[in-house]
């Protein structure tokens, strides 16, 4: 059964009658009218599809490609931000994580051109370059890959100026090569797979945490003891603003998160005020992980408004003209692996911000 929404209807009413008075109507034309009408309202007919108990916990975003073929993740979004894909008839969010036993409503797929255009004015600093990944030193500030907000000041809309043939390398071609992330405003290093074989022994390693990712923080506080490890839960908060530790109130499922750390210096700036480097080695790849824990256990990051404590508030760096309270200091600093039976390690500098606090620290 077709139905028509109230101004088609209106539309074909007005046509009929017109056909009915004039004789001379040509039928042939109103024929072809009739098919155009009917067969651009069966495109547009909803499908619903029911949630299931055990789809509990899944982003419907995520949940929704898992059951189209060729749509992309970018279009999914787009087409709930547009209220073209709902839950039970109601307008949700691309994070909307589903209760289960939940009607999705999918409307027309959308002809959106996804295509990534390439950029080369973001400069890349590559510190390896071969025929099978390139390790680039990331930026503060420069997002991995396009979203609904950023569609073309990516690292991948610089990877495709520096490297076009990766465009076809991965499972989603909204993010070419790119086998892990860094935060936006994290630095440091990361690997990317220019040819499929490579996507696929990176990803596997990755799964199976036979790739060692050392990354360098700068947080508040002094610490009890040298090293440890932090084995605590991480969930999303119920404000899904951010990520949480997995006790209390918390949305869909925990996941198991252990961060290793070492502490390589202290400065006490004042009675109040003590920071420190610490070396920090994620044993878990959990979305802000390290921000997490180090926050969990009373040292967040400096510059972390995200997860922050009162004494951050107290820091007055004004004669550092480098330092952003704006930005949190976490560095990638070094990247271990082995593939195709060859030993790999790299190493990245710190960004200038992050020296310059060093330095100043040095002082205390």
């Amino acid at each position: 059964m077709i139905i028509l929404d109230r101004h088609t209807g209106l539309s074909l009413l007005n046509n009929i009658i017109y056909f009915i008075k004039n004789k001379y109507c040509n039928i042939v034309l109103f024929g072809i009218y009739l098919h155009l009408i009917f067969f651009k309202k069966k495109n547009m007919e909803l499908q619903e599809i029911e949630a299931k108990k055990e789809d509990k916990g899944k982003r419907i975003d995520k949940f929704v490609v898992s059951l189209l073929n060729d749509v992309t993740r970018g279009q999914i979004i787009k087409m709930i931000k547009n209220s073209i894909i709902t839950v039970n008839n109601d307008k949700i969010k691309p994070s909307y994580h589903l209760k289960g036993n939940e009607k999705v409503q999918i409307g027309k797929i959308e002809e959106i051109d996804d295509k990534i255009l390439p950029n080369k004015n973001i400069i890349l600093d590559i510190i390896e370059n071969n025929e099978d990944f390139v390790i680039i030193n990331k930026q503060r500030g420069l997002q991995i890959h396009p979203s609904h907000r950023e569609c073309e000041k990516t690292l991948v809309n610089a990877l495709l100026a520096h490297f076009p043939e990766i465009s076809t390398v991965g499972e989603d071609m909204e993010r070419p090569g790119i086998v892990h992330r860094l935060d936006k405003d994290t630095t440091g290093l990361l690997v990317v797979a220019k040819n499929q074989k490579t996507f696929k022994n990176l990803k596997e390693k990755f799964q199976e945490r036979k790739i060692q990712k050392t990354y360098h923080a700068l947080v508040f506080g002094s610490f009890d003891k040298d090293n440890g490890i932090i084995d605590a839960p991480i969930a999303r908060a119920t404000s899904y603003t951010k990520q949480k530790i997995a006790f209390g109130k918390y949305k869909g499922d925990a996941k198991e998160a252990q961060t290793e750390f070492k502490v390589l210096g202290e400065y006490t700036l004042s009675s109040e005020i003590t920071i420190s480097l610490v070396e920090v080695k994620p044993k878990t790849g959990r979305t802000h992980q390290i921000r997490v824990h180090m926050a969990h256990i009373g040292h967040p990051l400096v510059g972390d408004s995200r997860y922050y404590t009162k004494n951050e508030h107290k820091l007055n760096l004004e004669e550092l003209k480098e330092y952003d309270p704006n930005t949190f200091y976490l560095h990638a600093k070094e990247l271990d692996f082995i593939l195709n039976d060859e030993k790999y390690n790299f190493k990245a500098r710190y960004p200038d911000r992050f020296s310059a606090l060093l330095n100043y620290l040095d002082k205390f």
